[in-house]
């Protein structure tokens, strides 16, 4: 059951993170980069479930441990909701993951060929808490 949860799900998911830019092959959840800001809300009201009872969202900036990982910690929220609908029978279909992207001050990824984030340093400060402002208004 769930006690083996911390055996299971962090190295599991920690190893997903660290390879998710060279493993992607669909989209799953939803990416919001500071490219984005001004259309947060539309781009959040265009996701195909209509009713969305539980968000998970990261940032990507402090991983299971590994640090930084920007927009390849998408198994962080994918995972940690695949944990509450096995345990907490929600909806999988009412679930939506987040990954919001301010950049990454992982210079191997972030230079990395397949890396799928925005490739500057993340952002701080000002910059960064009117995007996490915009994402939850």
């Amino acid at each position: 059951g769930l006690r083996f949860a911390p055996i299971v799900y962090t190295p599991t998911v920690g190893a997903a993170c660290l390879r998710a830019h060279a493993m992607y092959r669909r989209t799953r959840g939803m990416w919001l980069s500071l490219a984005d800001r001004g259309s947060l809300a539309s781009m959040m009201h265009n996701w195909p479930e209509p009713e969305v009872d539980v968000i998970v969202v990261t940032d990507g900036s402090r991983v299971l441990g590994l640090g930084d990982l920007g927009v390849s910690s998408m198994p962080i929220p994918i995972g940690k909701l695949q944990l509450y609908v096995a345990a907490g029978g929600i909806d999988p279909r009412r679930t939506l993951p987040v990954v919001l992207d301010t950049g990454t001050n992982n210079v191997p990824l972030r230079t990395h060929p397949l890396y799928l984030g925005l490739r500057r340093p993340r952002a701080t400060g000002r910059e960064y808490e009117a995007f996490v402002n915009e994402f939850m208004a």
